[in-house]
């Protein structure tokens, strides 16, 4: 209830606050920063194992074979991939270290559910200006948390125009999707299956922009599956939610583990889903990471 309390008091007393040029901007600027501090990012390096000696961190080890070794190793991966909770999938720490603490952790809390997502590019006439950015579809509250129980409508160019080319919007929609939905599935099957999800969301959505099907000029289509692949999440989920719905989220993990050395950021750690929770995650442990390296008096360069 804090989580989403933060949430929706942003949203509906501060104002929907998107960053200007797109939420990419955001990474931008986290890369400058830390570029900035003399560190560097290294991208399409996959991280295939954490070095450990005895029960402490010590580097990792990339996919091209590298080994890269550092005094403190931070896992942004789920606390299932992170220690490979889910017996059909290695994870980055030897099964011989794995923690009990964790397998207690992967018995306390299941994966959410995915979704299934579009992006379409549509004809600016079909929106006035006065069109609101953010829209809930619910047809049936009793099935509010079944597979396609609720669509979220998100319409960004409302708010800042230059993310689509002239005379365009842009309209993100996503409904709930399970990974099971989209497994054992062959090529035409899965392709199949998602025009149809497609269909079923355009129609929903015509409800609130009429004629909507005829104006689409572009469109992408993602599903659980896209999720789990291009953005490495477990079963493409969202995040993880408790087992028991009176636990809720006050019991997660913070960003120590016990692992020495090796800390957690991310939806696995409190105080749980979303982007407010997850900034709050990674700055709780940049701050307990430059306490231990007694560096949090560092002033930035001029």
């Amino acid at each position: 209830m804090i989580n989403a309390g933060m949430v929706f008091t942003d949203r509906h007393v501060g104002g929907i606050n998107y960053p200007k040029g797109g939420v990419g901007k955001i990474a931008e600027k986290l890369v400058y920063g830390i570029e900035r501090l003399g560190s560097k990012v290294r991208y399409k390096a996959n991280v295939t194992e954490v070095l450990l000696k005895g029960q402490k961190a010590i580097g990792v080890k990339l996919s091209s074979g590298e080994e890269i070794y550092s005094d403190i190793v931070v896992s942004n991966s789920t606390r299932w991939d992170t220690f490979g909770l889910d017996k059909q999938k290695k994870g980055l720490i030897n099964l011989s270290n794995i923690p009990k603490s964790e397998y207690k952790w992967s018995k306390t809390y299941k994966p959410s559910p995915s979704f299934v997502s579009i992006h379409l590019g549509v004809e600016k006439s079909l929106l006035s200006n006065d069109f609101n950015c953010h829209h809930i579809i619910v047809d049936n509250w009793e099935e509010l948390e079944n597979e396609k129980g609720v669509i979220f409508v998100s319409i960004p160019t409302l708010l800042d125009s230059s993310l689509a080319p002239e005379g365009k919007h842009i309209i993100h929609a996503f409904t709930p999707s399970s990974i099971n939905e989209w497994e054992n599935l062959s090529k035409k099957e899965y392709l199949n299956k998602k025009e149809k999800y497609f269909s079923f969301l355009v129609e929903k959505i015509s409800k609130i922009i009429p004629n909507i099907d005829k104006n689409i000029d572009h469109k992408e289509i993602g599903t659980p599956k896209t999720h789990r692949k291009f953005l490495g999440r477990y079963e493409g989920s969202y995040g993880p939610i408790p087992t028991k719905k009176l636990l809720g989220l006050l019991p997660m993990p913070f960003n120590t583990t016990k692992i020495q050395n090796l800390y957690c950021v991310g939806d696995s750690c409190f105080p749980g889903q979303g982007l407010n929770a997850v900034a709050f995650s990674g700055y709780a442990c940049a701050h307990k990471i430059g306490a231990k390296l007694n560096i949090n008096s560092f002033k930035l360069p001029d």
